[in-house]
């Protein structure tokens, strides 16, 4: 019986290990791939991570990271990944092929929980690209945002629609046709001012907030179409673990992020999320630290007082 269980150990979730641990709770961290970090290890120079003055990679920073949750007492066990959950009033056991674990606590940090379509910085979420629209609402609303959506499944359509209520423009990147749209649905699209873009292939996404560029392929030969828009979000499905943790009574967005209230608490007692899982906005390095640090706490709170407080 462990005081806590993480899964995931990326920025946040190595961020509420290495806090957790230093609280006094005997923690464990889960994480399915060989080698932790997340995807934060692909970053080639980190330039606003607080008290690095010179950039740091991602894979130097997650090493160091890694490093100071084994000094404090954290159990890493890498290749290991969760495959059943059962959460239930009381402890809350993870499955896991080669184990079974129970904890008093849950801290979910397995990041984003959607699929990608291929395009080149299509990861980049936070700078200008996002996965989940009801999360981003807040930061999309207000005149002047022009938005790109590069959607392989039906449920782009929908978000379509969503963001059209509250976005100057909107258009719909039907990327490789996948989307099989009918008169009625193109009908809806064009009465709400989606403007549906076919025959195209997302390559890549550049540029800088509070502009982005998207460029487009066409699937007929080497044209190619420049797009210039505020965000893009890309809607290609949800990923495998999604479902375990809906299976598991887990509420959550559409799109596959874990609903939270402020505390970081889910629709489970005792189960928390942090990072990208909780937000697709909370992917900036820095900020899913902030994020695992202040989740940890919480559950320190409710492990020692049952709420969030004294």
């Amino acid at each position: 019986m462990y005081d806590v269980i993480i899964l995931g150990a990326g920025p946040a979730g190595l961020a509420a290990g290495i806090h957790s641990a230093l609280f006094g709770l005997q923690t464990l961290v889960l994480e399915a791939n060989e080698k932790a970090g997340g995807i934060a290890v692909k970053a080639r120079g980190i330039d606003n991570y607080p008290g690095f003055m010179a950039k740091i990679s991602g894979l130097r920073l997650m090493e160091k990271m890694v490093r100071h949750a084994l000094k404090v007492g954290v159990e890493l066990h890498t290749s290991e990944e969760a495959v059943g959950l059962s959460l239930k009033r009381g402890e809350k056991v993870v499955e896991t092929k080669k184990s079974r674990y129970t904890s008093r606590a849950l801290i979910l940090a397995t990041g984003d929980g959607m699929k990608g379509v291929g395009m080149k910085w299509e990861t980049w979420i936070g700078g200008g690209v996002a996965y989940c629209a009801q999360c981003a609402q807040p930061f999309i609303e207000g005149k002047g945002k022009n938005i790109t959506i590069v959607g392989s499944v039906d449920e782009a359509v929908d978000e379509a629609l969503l963001l059209a209520k509250t976005a100057s423009s909107v258009r719909l990147v039907n990327h490789r046709n996948s989307i099989l749209l009918s008169g009625q649905t193109r009908k809806r699209m064009e009465k709400a001012g989606v403007h549906l873009i076919e025959g195209f292939v997302g390559e890549e996404i550049k540029g800088t907030p509070p502009l982005k560029r998207l460029l487009l392929r066409s699937l007929k030969g080497s044209e190619t179409k420049t797009l210039k828009t505020n965000l893009v979000f890309v809607v290609a499905g949800v990923k495998p673990f999604v479902s375990i943790l809906r299976n598991a009574g887990l509420a959550t967005h559409r799109q596959g992020c874990v609903i939270v209230d402020e505390f970081g608490r889910t629709s489970i007692e005792g189960v928390f999320a942090a990072g990208g899982c909780a937000s697709t906005l909370k992917d900036i390095i820095p900020a899913c630290v902030g994020d695992g640090t202040y989740v940890a706490t919480c559950v320190r709170l409710y492990l020692k007082y049952g709420r969030m407080g004294s």
